[in-house]
């Protein structure tokens, strides 16, 4: 791939790059064009004996076009065509068929550690109880309790409708409590600055009631000498 000034100014131009922002930037083997509604999607696949962690990881453009909404049945046959390409070509599995693979999707939060299973048995009833309502369904992936947007963690595991327990880790749960144990300090640190605060309003007030008067004399002369 050549990298040229007129193709980073065009870049740069096209991001409304600020003064200090930060970028990174990949080389790629084959070029990509992602569009505005297109998706870049993380993929991780197969845990490991232990559960510790999923073994295999890997990337996949989700393309989009300005009229199609991302539906579950787009994600999951674009998913089931990028893994079983890389079951081929990357761990080389062999008779891998891609009508008899069946696979489970959900989509992972970082911040709470936590995976949401993406049901197409939850969207479809979403569906129907929905058909006289105003109410937006979720079939759109990119609505809650969804959201997905680029980057974001897709985990897939052979079955179907498994289970959350299935894509749990390990890690998560020690991710987990990590979380719950900044969450209790804080909690403890707020509950302790309130009690300080408290105290010191209550001194501070006593003083002020304890503070002794200034008095004044007058000497007075006297009239009748």
């Amino acid at each position: 791939m050549q990298i040229n000034e007129q193709t980073i100014f065009f870049f740069f131009r096209q991001a409304k790059v600020q003064d200090l922002d930060t970028y990174a930037f990949e080389l790629l083997t084959r070029p990509e064009s992602l569009s505005k509604k297109d998706l870049l999607l993380n993929i991780v696949y197969d845990k490991d004996e232990d559960e510790n962690y999923f073994q295999h990881q890997f990337e996949v453009h989700w393309p989009l076009k300005e009229n199609i909404i991302a539906k579950y049945e787009y994600l999951e046959q674009h998913i089931l065509n990028n893994l079983t390409s890389f079951m081929i070509n990357n761990l080389r599995y062999k008779n891998v068929s891609k009508q008899a693979l069946k696979i489970t999707l959900a989509r992972y939060y970082p911040d709470r550690a936590q995976w949401i299973i993406i049901d197409p048995r939850t969207i479809n009833s979403n569906k129907k109880n929905n058909k006289t309502s105003n109410t937006p369904t979720k079939s759109n992936l990119r609505l809650e309790p969804y959201r997905l947007t680029d980057l974001v963690v897709i985990g897939v595991l052979e079955g179907e409708h498994l289970p959350i327990e299935h894509f749990d880790t390990r890690y998560d749960q020690r991710k987990r409590k990590d979380i719950d144990y900044e969450k209790e300090q804080k909690k403890i640190n707020r509950e302790r600055n309130r009690t300080d605060n408290d105290r010191s309003q209550t001194n501070g007030s006593s003083v002020r009631r304890k503070s002794p008067q200034n008095t004044m004399r007058i000497n007075v002369d006297d009239f009748e000498s």
